[in-house]
């Protein structure tokens, strides 16, 4: 008897999957954003003449219809001295950057930021598009 319902459950799961069609061709793509630093510094948020306690910057990096993959970190640095994420997330990658303590200057902040792109100051992310 209980090999009646296995074999039904495999044949609806089976049929299921039978309507299914292709719609059109979608690829992965690996996409290298390079010039991190840079692009970071045009792009920070708030403020710069006040210490805080962190300065954050968004790189967007998908296009019109194009799906993206990354997700997690891409870009970290945690040290006595200094505090910088990089997160991939909905096709942005948000970088929060500080200097040790309870508030940094901007430029003790863009340093540390700078100091955790110097070994390559580029990531790479994965998008889903249409060849």
């Amino acid at each position: 008897m209980k090999l009646f319902f296995i074999l039904a459950s495999l044949l609806l799961a089976f049929s299921a999957q039978a309507g299914d069609r292709k719609i059109g061709n979608v690829i992965a793509v690996e996409r290298e954003i390079t010039d991190i630093y840079d692009t970071c510094l045009k792009a920070v948020d708030g403020d710069t003449s006040k210490p805080k306690s962190f300065f954050s910057c968004g790189i967007k990096y998908v296009g019109a219809g194009e799906l993206p993959v990354s997700k997690g970190r891409v870009l970290k640095l945690v040290d006595e001295r200094c505090n910088v994420w990089g997160d991939s997330m909905n096709g942005v990658i948000l970088i929060t950057f500080a200097g040790a303590g309870n508030t940094s200057s901007f430029e003790t902040s863009r340093a540390c930021l700078e100091r955790a792109t110097t070994p390559n100051n580029s990531v790479k992310v994965v998008v889903y598009t249409h060849e």
